[in-house]
């Protein structure tokens, strides 16, 4: 009979950074305090009210998602030097998807 068992933590191995440090990343991506932009699309405003957006080439429908009935939190940990840190940035209460127009793909 399987069971489940919960890892011990201090027995996990903690990969590398897989976003590449900030010397390699290209200078035009690059905020002025030497962090990497974050940006990955831009949010585009019809007139009728309907919200895309644009990643790349592709666009996206961006529209509401279900209600949920559980609390959520948005947390930014930050694990550099020798105390890791975790800030409660707050709560989510509406969800957003972004689904590929397909119009726009063909």
């Amino acid at each position: 009979m399987d069971v489940d068992v919960k890892p011990d933590i201090a027995t996990l191995e903690i990969n590398a950074d897989v976003k590449p440090d900030v010397q390699t990343v290209d200078s035009d991506n690059e905020m002025g305090d030497g962090c990497v932009d974050g940006r990955i699309g831009t949010l585009v405003v019809l007139k009728s009210g309907a919200v895309k957006m644009k990643i790349g080439d592709i666009l996206f429908d961006v529209t509401q998602g279900a209600d949920c009935s559980f609390l959520r939190g948005l947390l930014a940990v930050d694990v550099r030097g020798a105390n890791s840190t975790a800030h409660l940035l707050g709560n989510i209460e509406t969800q957003l998807m972004c689904t590929p127009d397909l119009d726009s793909i063909a």
